[in-house]
């Protein structure tokens, strides 16, 4: 199967460089410098899309259209709202909020809610979410809230738990997911918490979070 891996910074993209000790200098065949994988009988194509949805979304459409991808696969680092999740916890995203998405002043619909949708959750590939969840049964399904902004202040954060029930935040998955469901692509991401919503812990702790992301990552290319 071919599969199109997705990374947004370039601690993420380091990290997976690093693991599978790749060259990635080496294999550029396109804007993206994409380099691929061969894991088993998958064809893996990895490239960093850069930070935030429309960046994201990007990449996710060139994926599909140049190399016919079945599977997008994304993992990254995201934001923990809810006092449960600490750093270094890594979960699977069972659905995305858009909170940035917002048509409710000029149709009758809740905000962040598409009308194809029918509801502020955009739903995963629930296939790969069984098959992971056999592999690693103890990964928490995760609501991610997904929008152009790097959430620090705890007002927002307690928002976005409160009306979406969210247990995570970043800056790129809307924007992947809906991308791979329009093109009717599968689509699976995990995440790990590098931050509280706090820039400072996010530069002290993404690191070490991309590393315990990466060897999870790993388990999971292979078992597919």
């Amino acid at each position: 199967m071919k599969i199109g891996l997705i990374i947004a910074t370039e601690e993420e993209f380091d990290t997976l460089v690093k693991g599978f000790n790749v060259k990635p200098e080496e294999e550029k065949d396109d804007i993206y410098h994409t380099f691929l994988l061969k894991i088993n009988e998958h064809e893996v194509y990895c490239a960093n899309s850069g930070i935030g949805e429309i960046a994201a979304s990007a990449l996710t459409q060139y994926l599909i259209t140049r190399y016919d991808v079945k599977l997008i696969l994304n993992y990254g680092v995201v934001g923990g709202l809810k006092s449960n999740f600490k750093i270094g916890d890594c979960g699977i995203l069972k659905s995305v909020v858009h909170y940035d998405f917002d048509i409710s002043d000029i149709d009758p619909i809740d905000e962040a809610t598409y009308p194809e949708i029918g509801s502020f959750e955009i739903p995963l590939t629930r296939k790969y979410i069984d098959i992971v969840k056999k592999l690693n049964p103890e990964l928490p399904e995760l609501i991610c809230a997904s929008g152009d902004k790097f959430i620090s202040n705890k007002d927002f954060k307690n928002k976005l738990v409160k009306k979406f029930n969210a247990d995570v935040c970043d800056m790129e998955s809307a924007g992947i997911v809906l991308t791979a469901l329009k093109n009717k692509v599968d689509v699976f991401s995990l995440k790990g918490v590098s931050d509280t919503a706090s820039d400072e812990e996010y530069n002290a702790f993404v690191v070490k979070t991309c590393e315990t992301l990466f060897k999870v990552l790993k388990s999971i290319l292979y078992s597919l």
